[in-house]
């Protein structure tokens, strides 16, 4: 038995001699065109364009809205930050600013007396949640006194404010001491 190829080069001009019929290109197109119809186009083939336009466009939006709003609440912070201590008077400022320095002493002293750095990590997760409260308080607090400047009741209440963030770590500070 022959190989194949080795009949193919024998008869080589047998196979080169005839040129395919003229209509032969046109039933190879209708045949593919047919036997695609069969197969059926699905939604998503049809419409693959339009939906990645439309995915591009979801998440172009959802990016910009995440950077839109951490970007604007930030600079919406700074800057009624600045004009809440430009407008308050410079002895509460000074007194606010002496609390800050407390506060931050007081901080880094629980991490000395806390044992391990769970503990540590804990105790400060849980400080800085009672002083988020008391923060968001001061922010409110502000906001009233750029409302009513001079209003001696809301500096009263600043003040205040800040004599309760050195009561809290104090109260930590002498839990951990008892602890220890």
């Amino acid at each position: 038995m022959q190989r194949i190829e080795d009949i193919i080069k024998k008869n080589k001009e047998a196979f080169n001699n005839d040129e395919p019929q003229t209509d032969h290109f046109d039933r190879f197109q209708k045949k593919l065109k047919d036997d695609q119809k069969e197969r059926g186009e699905s939604w998503f083939e049809r419409y693959n364009i339009i939906l990645k336009i439309a995915a591009a466009i979801l998440i172009f939006a959802a990016i910009s809205t995440i950077i839109y709003t951490d970007t604007f609440s930030y600079l919406k912070n700074t800057f009624t930050n600045e004009i809440v201590a430009a407008e308050l008077p410079d002895e509460i400022l000074e007194v606010m600013q002496y609390y800050n320095v407390i506060a931050d002493k007081k901080i880094n002293q629980i991490d000395d007396l806390a044992v391990s750095e769970d503990e540590a990590t804990r105790v400060k997760g849980m400080a800085l949640k009672e002083l988020q409260m008391l923060e968001d308080d001061r922010s409110e607090l502000e906001a009233e006194y750029t409302l009513n400047p001079n209003s001696e009741r809301i500096m009263n209440a600043l003040l205040l404010n800040q004599q309760k963030r050195a009561e809290i770590l104090d109260r930590i500070i002498s839990t951990l001491n008892q602890i220890n």
